[in-house]
């Protein structure tokens, strides 16, 4: 069995990687960031069936302040899914990145440090310290290593998630206060915030402000719409790594806010608010499919075709129901999964081509026919055809959305268009990679060789594991859920 020092080594030994890479030797970098990327995976699959752990250690008493970790199926998962990206992500950069190649390394085990102490923590300042630590690592990752615009997209990408956070660090002080009012004790433990106004409840009111403080901060991470219009300019300009964990893990963090804080903490608020969050969500997903549709840069695409995506999340999440939760969290799973793979192979054409002018390719099929059978399956994944990973979550949001009753049905029903619509955009994008007419210059592209192999293989693992058997993913996420679900009063259900 595992104990609670096992939780301090998740958060601690991408830390102590980042911190040793810089004294490897130049040509040893790469070799010795897989090497620290492929042990922490290892050490995260060990966790794996484990019952939920915590672990608290008091850091400030005075002020209520105790650093409390939770892990459960909901922050085990992402973790896992970070760990397994990040192997991926600096398997993919070896030979690749030639420019500072410790910085770079360096930062990308410090973004999943970050990473990993938001997700397990419980104590709600403690969440936020690291929910804004994540954007430094980031920022310079996108600001060296990106393209052409890089600047501006990580100054954009900056500001709009700073000044989100702003807004939740305003609710989470008046939540802190509040409590103390009531009390006389201070406190940030989420898990004894959420039961004492379970019982004790604020007014309606002061609980939209508090939730709307912390839902803005969330929607701006996913993105949801209308907030998204950092997310295509990031996309772009991030070197291919940097935009497959950015849609990846960086993204999921809001999501995963939105189910661990924010709708538990206030459920009737959640709930008094859940149509005109839901009808945002439906925007999502139809505007980004559209927009998607009309791109001609082939990572924008897939950056627009992320707010579709993550508003079908999104809609799950605010119908509120335990099948729509259930297909929410595992779809941002896949997402993880699909989207992170589209971004290594739009990565393995920019390599070779330098540009991402979806005109400038065609006849790919011909030409590289090994990647081209990867790409359709993964395209496949992406839009959602029964038997890919896709499907099953996607299926499972709208069933649970037409279960509930706090939004009309007829969001639904347009939020399946969104699925049609995602396949429009993606076919077009096949049709033109792989069959349109062939610009001179391609026969020049080499196909897939050992390394791409080792890279794609386990993601197509992946995919196809989940779409035919999703229950050995789903049978954890629905025991967190249950809990979730039986800590909300029956009457605000």
């Amino acid at each position: 069995m595992l104990n609670q020092n096992y939780l301090l080594l998740l958060i601690l030994f991408p830390f102590l990687s980042a911190i040793l890479i810089p004294f490897v030797k130049n040509k040893a970098v790469s070799w010795a960031s897989m090497g620290f990327a492929a042990t922490y995976f290892l050490i995260c699959l060990g966790a794996w069936n484990q019952q939920e752990m915590t672990f608290m250690s008091a850091w400030f008493k005075p002020l209520g302040l105790s650093y409390s970790l939770l892990l459960d199926s909901y922050s085990y998962l992402l973790i896992l899914l970070s760990a397994f990206l990040t192997l991926v992500c600096v398997g993919y950069s070896h030979g690749v990145v030639t420019e500072k190649t410790k910085a770079y390394h360096s930062l990308f085990h410090l973004l999943q440090g970050t990473v990993v102490a938001c997700l397990l923590s419980e104590d709600l300042i403690f969440f936020y310290v690291f929910w804004e630590a994540m954007l430094i690592p980031m920022y310079f990752i996108i600001g060296i290593w990106g393209g052409p615009r890089r600047v501006y997209a990580s100054l954009k990408f900056f500001i709009y998630t700073f000044a989100g956070s702003i807004l939740m660090l305003i609710g989470l002080i008046s939540l802190y206060v509040i409590y103390f009012q009531s009390t006389g004790q201070w406190t940030a433990s989420f898990t004894t915030l959420q039961e004492y106004f379970s019982q004790n409840p604020l007014p309606l009111s002061i609980q939209q402000f508090l939730f709307l403080s912390m839902v803005i901060s969330f929607a701006i991470k996913v993105p949801l719409f209308p907030f998204h219009t950092w997310l295509p300019d990031a996309h772009t300009e991030a070197p291919t790594a940097g935009s497959v964990i950015l849609a990846g893990v960086l993204l999921k963090m809001g999501t995963y806010g939105l189910m661990r804080f924010a709708i538990p903490l206030f459920p009737e608020a959640a709930m008094s608010l859940a149509s005109p969050l839901c009808a945002l969500s439906v925007a999502g997903i139809i505007i980004g499919a559209v927009i998607a549709w009309r791109q001609t840069d082939i990572k924008k695409l897939v950056a627009y075709s992320s707010v579709s995506h993550l508003g079908f999340v999104s809609l799950g999440i605010f119908m509120m129901t335990e099948v729509s939760w259930n297909g929410a969290y595992l779809q941002m799973i896949n997402h993880g999964i699909s989207t992170g793979a589209l971004f290594l192979l739009i990565g393995f054409l920019y390599d070779q081509k330098h540009t991402r002018d979806i005109d400038a390719f065609g006849g790919l099929a011909k030409l590289l026919p090994a990647f081209s059978i990867v790409y359709v399956m993964v395209m496949l994944s992406s839009v959602g055809l029964p038997g890919t990973n896709g499907f099953v979550g996607e299926f499972m949001i709208l069933l649970g959305s037409f279960q509930s009753s706090l939004a009309s049905e007829a969001w639904v029903v347009v939020a399946t268009g969104g699925v049609i619509l995602g396949a429009v955009y993606m076919l077009h994008l096949t049709q033109k990679l792989l069959y349109g007419a062939s610009p001179v210059g391609d026969e020049g592209l080499y196909d897939f060789r050992l390394r791409e192999w080792l890279i794609y293989l386990p993601l197509l693992i992946l995919i196809f594991s989940i779409g035919f058997y999703p229950s050995w993913l789903l049978d954890s996420i629905e025991q967190t859920t249950s809990k979730i679900f039986i800590s909300i009063p029956e009457n605000w259900r």
